[in-house]
């Protein structure tokens, strides 16, 4: 068994902490039974990352590296500085105060005004902990609590949307309706949910699963084999894994002989004015984004 304290391992950490410019940094900890302990209330220090636990706290078997780079995958979901520190397994949990510096990083496009500490604790989880920017060189968070951890760095404090939407449409193909979204990035997404209207109400279809963290852009697909003769409306529920939800634009597809005859200007609505031509009497049912159905009429 290796114990060391903290009145003894600063002086060999402190020593390596003054060269962050590099590209990475490594420390290996061995693999016997409580090879490093830090006792509550001391501090461990290594290129820029401090620990000061509030319980004795025990690491084994696992390196941590320090990287000056964007590459963490998957993504936290928003912006982060070029720099990140990982275990290369996941910690005990930890509780107490967490110091990241980001003196020498890059923090394009963010500000030191506009970070906090953001941790992974294992596989895409990722968790924003609010911290206090005390001297314009690092974040520090305080009363953390039974936090495993497996990456940390420094991102945007705003919550990002869990979906941005690039483009959502709808092919007819034969017999069957080929839906297609685009996702410019993803927060913590759990499934789109497929919907289809065809009498003024909403049935779902099915599921595709979601990437969860994603900062470049993804496609996904979804086959309707069995449409209904007529304008067939689809929409998307995207669902995130805290319960909350968001909806796509309404798509229409016209399945049937010929043209649908009817041309419907601007899509989405501009200045509360909508020019419908149609090329023979027909009814006319439009809905909101929220599917709501707004006006039903025959022209």
């Amino acid at each position: 068994m290796f114990l060391l304290r903290f009145s003894y391992l600063v002086l060999f950490v402190v020593a390596a902490a003054f060269s962050t410019n590099r590209a990475s940094a490594q420390l290996s900890i061995g693999s016997d039974a409580n090879s490093l302990v830090i006792k509550s209330g001391e501090s461990f220090s290594y290129e820029g990352l401090t620990l000061t636990p509030s319980a004795d706290f025990a690491l084994t078997n696992t390196t941590l590296t320090r990287t000056n780079a964007k590459t963490i995958s998957p993504s936290p979901g928003v912006d982060y500085i070029a720099r990140y520190f990982s275990f290369s397994n996941t910690t005990p949990a930890f509780s107490g105060t967490i110091r990241f510096s980001y003196s020498g990083a890059t923090l394009t496009p963010l500000s030191a005004g506009g970070l906090e500490l953001n941790v992974r604790a294992n596989g895409t989880q990722w968790a924003n902990i609010s911290g206090t920017d005390v001297t314009g060189s690092y974040v520090e968070a305080s009363g953390i609590t039974t936090k495993t951890l497996n990456t940390l760095t420094l991102g945007s404090n705003i919550t990002p949307l869990p979906v941005n939407w690039l483009a959502f449409t709808v092919i007819r193909k034969d017999n069957t309706v080929l839906l297609n979204w685009i996702t410019a990035s993803e927060y913590n997404t759990l499934d789109y949910i497929v919907q289809h209207n065809r009498a003024g109400n909403w049935e779902t279809l099915g599921s595709v699963k979601a990437a969860g963290n994603s900062a470049t852009p993804l496609r996904y697909s979804y086959s309707h084999t069995k449409p209904q003769k007529g304008h067939n409306h689809y929409r998307l529920i995207q669902r995130d894994r805290d319960g909350k939800q968001s909806f796509s634009k309404i798509a229409t597809v016209w399945m049937g002989e010929g043209s649908a005859g009817i041309s419907v200007f601007p899509n989405p609505l501009h200045d509360h004015i909508l020019k419908v031509s149609v090329a023979e009497p027909m009814q006319i049912t439009l809905f909101d984004a929220t599917g709501r159905r707004v006006l039903s009429q025959k022209l």
